[in-house]
């Protein structure tokens, strides 16, 4: 019951903070039968909301057992499904354990800091998820074990891979899965950024043989099926790098003409990304300074074009557009009837969340130490001070107006506040299209300029992938 009350509210917060989350092959998650859903953990209780409203199926986290000490929080976690975990941070002295009271599923296998043997430790925990499993239950870990800012997946620890061949040897369990799920923020903490969920390869428990069916073997196998879905690069510097690369790209290559979209679809980058970084580190390989000399060129003169859009306030999506007067003249009178009829409504949203978004945002952003701060904080703060604002506004409409008018009054919240944030980027993309439009018009040769540099990158492009391919 309060799972399905949950999963909507969720997928509110989540559309409300970030713009659009995008589900990549998300039929590879079975619909039925015992499965683990594998994810990586760049941001932290978002990484959890992220999955649990993406899987087409309901599913089960496990949280730190001693959670479950205060009736009223157990009796919460239970009725959610949460499986109980006892995780070895939990056995170290009170001043030594990290301060996460997240409930998402980590799995964890580090040594025990108690006397109990560290296996009877792993049978108590990893019975309660093989009792999970024998009901059909999909459970979500993240096998790293803890969430991150590195660009890169942390070494995975060798829980999952432990649970999955219990539940297959010592239990029994036919048709236990593994399912890698990649989570892809295009800026994490950033609020109406994006996400790609894409779901990977599922790994058939019960068919491995050999080193796969070994705890090294499997744990390797689903590092492998993750880094098929995520990013992963050697610093920060080289992820800062490639991705402006690819996105850059991805305008160029792809450009889009929808002012909704404003930017080709992430899939379509994290593709670029990746075929770059093949590209480069098979150049690089050839160790020809007249390549590596091609490449830092060809590098230098995609930042300078990034650099000159930004110094002009050009979005690299419009380079392209057409500066025709005829093809203004429909862009504003389109733009001016959906302003006629979405203003009133997004206004209505604003006036009525303000203060409870603002306040929220407010508080999210206070001391924070990590990326993964500002959305976990702006959620769980966002969502009292919201609920407590709708509370209160409707008590106030229906004292003044009655009942029914309250009723109304409530139903017209959440699609207009998901209105005013809709609307509010497209009125960006908008005004970024109607400013190159004016730069274009008023000079013209600096669209030309523009677009020849955009030729050039193109094709500089797909000639280095080309030598890279021929190796």
């Amino acid at each position: 019951m309060l799972y399905d009350i949950f999963k909507p509210i969720v997928g509110v917060a989540l559309h409300w903070y970030y713009r659009s989350v995008t589900l990549a092959n998300v039929a590879r998650i079975p619909r039925d039968g015992p499965v683990f859903l594998a994810a990586n953990h760049p941001n932290s209780l978002t990484d959890a909301m992220v999955v649990g409203w993406a899987s087409p199926r309901r599913v089960r986290f496990t949280a730190k057992a001693t959670l479950f000490g205060n009736p009223l929080v157990a009796w919460l976690l239970r009725t959610m499904g949460v499986v109980p975990l006892r995780r070895a941070a939990d056995e170290r002295p009170a001043d030594e354990r990290p301060a996460d009271p997240e409930v998402h599923g980590d799995a964890e296998t580090a040594p025990p800091f108690a006397t109990a043997p560290d296996a009877t430790r792993n049978a108590a925990a990893f019975s309660a998820v093989a009792d999970a499993l024998a009901e059909q239950a999909c459970i979500v870990l993240f096998p790293e074990g803890k969430t991150h800012d590195e660009p890169y997946m942390a070494p995975l620890r060798t829980g999952l891979a432990r649970m999955a061949l219990m539940a297959r040897d010592e239990r029994q369990i036919p048709g236990v899965r593994i399912v890698p799920v990649g989570l892809l923020f295009e800026e994490k903490a950033a609020p109406r950024s994006r996400i790609l969920v894409q779901v990977g390869e599922p790994i058939d428990v019960n068919s491995l043989s050999g080193h796969a069916a070994t705890v090294a073997g499997l744990t390797e196998l689903i590092d492998l099926r993750l880094r098929a879905v995520t990013l992963n690069f050697e610093s920060q510097e080289d992820a800062a790098r490639i991705q402006l690369l690819g996105g850059t790209l991805a305008a160029l290559l792809d450009p889009t003409t929808s002012i909704t979209e404003g930017a080709p679809p992430l899939a379509r980058t994290l593709s670029l990304v990746r075929r770059i970084a093949r590209a480069q580190q098979a150049l690089r390989e050839r160790k020809s300074p007249d390549l590596d000399a091609r490449v830092v060129h060809f590098e230098q003169r995609l930042r300078a074009l990034h650099d000159r859009l930004a110094a002009l306030r050009i979005d690299v999506h419009d380079v392209g557009i057409d500066r025709s007067a005829s093809l203004g003249a429909r862009f504003v009178v389109r733009e001016v009837a959906i302003a006629i009829v979405l203003v009133p409504v997004s206004l209505w949203g604003r006036l009525t969340h303000v203060v409870p978004l603002r306040l929220a945002r407010y508080l999210a952003l206070r001391n924070v130490r990590a990326l993964d701060e500002p959305p976990m904080r702006t959620f769980v703060i966002g969502v009292v001070l919201v609920v407590g604002a709708y509370l209160i506004l409707t008590a106030l409409v229906g004292a003044a107006f009655g009942p029914w008018w309250a009723l109304l009054f409530f139903a017209t919240l959440i699609p207009s506040a998901s209105s005013d944030l809709r609307y509010g980027d497209r009125l960006q993309r908008v005004m970024a299209r109607a400013r190159a439009y004016r730069q274009f018009v008023a000079t013209p040769s600096l669209q030309a300029s523009l677009v020849a540099d955009a030729e050039w990158i193109r094709d500089e492009a797909g000639g280095l992938e080309q030598l890279a391919a021929e190796g």
